[in-house]
């Protein structure tokens, strides 16, 4: 019977005991079970708290349930940034460090929550780790480490991107290539993934856009002759996804009134007579549209070798040109030869721009034919030249 009692007996202590130890905690006063019995009045005196009492605090996280945490306690404490703070009551700690009335081994107690009367004055700080935060809370009081909050590490926000853009020309002309440059964009926490750039009509319609993902970001964009004004913007995407700002990138101008510049021709003529011209000639090109322009020229043919045909022969041509694109053009037209009384010229020529400058002169490669429109296959009729175009 006696057996049967204290068997009950020690079955009640253990559930008690049980049924405590992973009870929520009431804490309405401190410093009856303090883990340093001295009151701490700055930094300094946790700091020094902290690192007397290190084979103690190693205990206690074993205790807590935490022991991989004691080792980057105890490495980022150091340098680890401490507030001062006050908790209020209501506030809820995973665990507490303590000794029973100050001495003796430490204890840990789970799920506390202060319900004193009064906010109580703390120390907080913060250690890493495995990508979690745990924040921990002294009271000055009583020194008992506690831990407060886990949570994950915030990450920092992602800075977008800056660009800058500088253009080849502070004047839009019709049909011009214009040199948008966006190479020193930057992104101070990443990396360039790619800038888009685009040419906007007036009404901010896209006319044409492209994308660049390799450095150094550089594109251009041939200004079409159906509007008076376009814009040219550069948007910077970093490796998030980030974009720059609109407005860091956007540069709108009016496009110069469609007119024609100056043309001036040199080359070398071979007559298959033969014989064999240098020739110059001077003109003007006025664009009809973007991609079609129209050319009138004078100048003059002078024979250094060779025994037919004049020694010299005035000039005047008339040419058609088309632009595939920004560098080669094809064209016709006719032209008159002073020499046997005058003469029309049928005229075929092709070329191809190999250099530009930035204040837009164009320096052109070219090869022509020319033959007497009434001889067309008479070879003392036929000429075959080649020569530089440069286009102001």
């Amino acid at each position: 019977m006696k057996k049967h009692v204290l068997l009950a007996v020690g079955i009640f202590l253990v559930v008690a005991c049980s049924s405590s130890a992973f009870a929520a905690v009431s804490l309405k006063r401190l410093g009856d079970h303090p883990f340093y019995r001295q009151t701490m009045t700055s930094e300094a005196d946790l700091r020094t708290m902290v690192d007397q009492n290190g084979a103690d605090l190693e205990s206690g996280f074993v205790k807590a349930g935490n022991p991989e945490l004691y080792p980057e306690f105890k490495r980022q404490f150091p340098t680890a940034k401490i507030e001062t703070i006050q908790i209020a009551p209501g506030e809820r700690f995973d665990w507490m460090l303590f000794k029973k009335n100050g001495t003796g081994p430490v204890t840990a107690i789970k799920d506390v929550t202060w319900e004193g009367e009064a906010a109580f004055d703390a120390y907080r700080f913060y250690i890493d780790k495995d990508g979690q935060r745990y924040q921990f809370i002294v009271p000055a009081v009583c020194g008992n480490v506690t831990l407060s909050n886990v949570e994950a590490i915030p990450q920092p926000d992602n800075q977008s991107p800056v660009c800058t853009m500088n253009l080849s020309t502070t004047e839009f002309k019709c049909g011009q290539v214009v040199t948008v440059d966006a190479s020193g964009s930057t992104d101070a926490d990443g990396t360039i993934a790619r800038v888009v750039f685009r040419l906007l009509d007036a009404s901010d319609q896209v006319v044409s856009e492209k994308i660049d993902t390799e450095a150094p970001y550089v594109q251009e964009f041939t200004i079409p002759c159906e509007s008076s004004q376009y814009t040219v913007t550069a948007v910077v995407i970093d490796n998030t996804g980030a974009e720059s700002r609109p407005a860091d990138c956007r540069q709108t101008m009016q496009v110069a009134e469609r007119k024609g510049g100056p043309v001036v021709d040199i080359g070398y003529a071979h007559q298959f007579d033969p014989a064999n011209y240098v020739f110059a000639r001077v003109g003007y090109e006025y664009p009809l549209t973007e991609k079609l322009s129209v050319l009138g020229m004078v100048g003059g043919f002078a024979r250094f070798e060779g025994d037919d045909g004049e020694d010299a022969a005035f000039i005047a041509d008339a040419l058609l040109n088309y632009y595939f694109n920004d560098k080669l053009y094809m064209g016709g037209g006719l032209g008159f030869w002073s020499g046997n009384d005058g003469e029309i010229d049928l005229i075929l020529n092709m070329g191809y721009l190999i250099h530009e400058t930035a204040a837009g002169m164009k320096t052109s490669l070219f090869v022509e034919g020319r033959c007497y429109a009434e001889e067309l296959i008479s070879s003392d009729a036929s000429r075959l030249g080649v020569g530089l175009r440069f286009q102001f």
